[in-house]
């Protein structure tokens, strides 16, 4: 089945969101902002996040009340793409993402108008490799348990999006954290923000907190994670661009010898591909999102561009830091904040080779791969 070409080129309002994103965290998320906003020990940035909501981008992705499509996934993307590069320590893309769940399988409107307006944030539950919660029906509802080791953001959200393991498939509920027999015990992460290991003690979970409940188990969660993954992905694209930008102009203004270090072969080589990875990180993100917002099935697209972000931001923030020399190895420098960024997005919900066998998972059966691996199996042991 062939895919939808995308358009690459934005439309007036994708580009006026990303537009006025850039320009509220570039004047408002510097440098100084950033290292202030760290050693207030508050686990974000509650200003920044209220100055954000307050100029519409967040609910501009969201459906119209006459059901016209919002800016959905695209603009999200855009949106956390500037945050990326200012490294903004809000709850952006978790909360953007929960919100389109919630707008595309009803029933939150309540929640959704706190999300527009500030007071509610999201953040995202998903198994891990060695934990995951389980949910037991109960009449209408359901009763979790279990736990997970380090859920991004947690410590900034009034809300968890959780993905529960039922008795007849993955489901997702919203539940506020303070809800009893919840248990969020919070760390700094390596990027200094605030994160946290969850446990779940028989937290009950009525039917009106399960999000799409009345569809078909596990459409909700395999809606949510390509998108999740997508959205993560375009802050790495932006911390990469913003990460290669300012390697560029330091190796153009650092000299040796009486030179410019930037004029060195083994140093243009390496941030010509540096440059050239945190594009793809990009294109194949926007990719990602556009097929998901247009056709509802891109996660071979979203796989692809997880892959990348963490494959090719690995690549792109040790090449920043390389090239800064001493500076970049300072954790008080702020080319570091880039390395330390992208390093700890690059195992969020998956390290790069589980990324790598997911989308295996998807291609290869559609190739006919598996088929032929199986009946060469089945001969061998003939």
């Amino acid at each position: 089945m062939s895919e939808p070409s995308m358009e690459f080129t934005l439309d007036e309002d994708q580009e006026s969101v990303a537009d006025l994103a850039h320009q509220v965290f570039t004047d408002l998320s510097n440098d100084e902002r950033q290292v202030a906003s760290e050693r207030s020990g508050e686990p974000y940035d509650a200003k920044l996040w209220e100055q954000v909501v307050a100029t519409g981008i967040v609910e501009a992705i969201l459906p119209e009340d006459d059901g016209t499509a919002g800016l959905g996934l695209v603009g999200l993307a855009l949106i956390a793409r500037e945050q990326g590069r200012r490294l903004a320590r809000v709850p952006l893309a978790p909360t953007g993402v929960a919100a389109l769940a919630l707008a595309e399988f009803g029933g939150f409107d309540d929640t959704i108008a706190g999300i527009v307006d500030g007071r509610v944030r999201i953040a995202v539950v998903l198994p891990e490799v060695r934990h995951r919660v389980e949910g037991q029906p109960e009449g209408d509802s359901w009763r979790l348990t279990g736990s997970i080791e380090s859920g991004y953001s947690v410590p900034s959200a009034t809300h968890l999006l959780v993905q529960f393991a039922g008795h007849d498939g993955n489901r997702l509920a919203l539940i506020e954290t303070d809800r009893p027999g919840v248990d969020i015990d919070a760390f700094d992460g390596i990027s200094r923000l605030s994160h946290a290991a969850v446990s779940f003690h028989d937290v009950v979970v009525s039917s009106e907190d399960v999000v799409g409940g009345d569809r078909p188990a596990g459409e909700a969660a395999t809606w949510l994670r390509p998108r999740l993954l997508t959205a993560m992905a375009a802050v790495t694209a932006g911390a990469c661009a913003e990460a290669v930008r300012r390697t560029a102009t330091y190796t153009s203004e650092r000299e040796q010898f009486g030179r410019p270090i930037s004029t060195n072969q083994g140093v243009a080589l390496r941030a010509a591909d540096a440059h050239i990875d945190s594009e793809v990180i990009w294109l194949t993100t926007v990719d990602a999102a556009w097929q998901l917002d247009h056709d509802g099935d891109g996660l071979e697209a979203a796989l692809t561009a997880s892959w990348w972000a963490r494959e090719g931001g690995f690549r792109v923030v040790h090449a920043a830091q390389h090239l800064h020399g001493g500076m970049g190895a300072d954790v008080d420098s702020h080319i570091h904040r880039f390395f330390l960024w992208v390093r700890e997005l690059d195992v969020l919900w998956g390290t790069s080779a589980q990324v790598i066998e997911e989308l295996a998972d998807v291609i290869l059966p559609r190739e006919g791969v598996g088929e032929h691996q199986a009946a060469t199996q089945e001969t061998l042991l003939v």
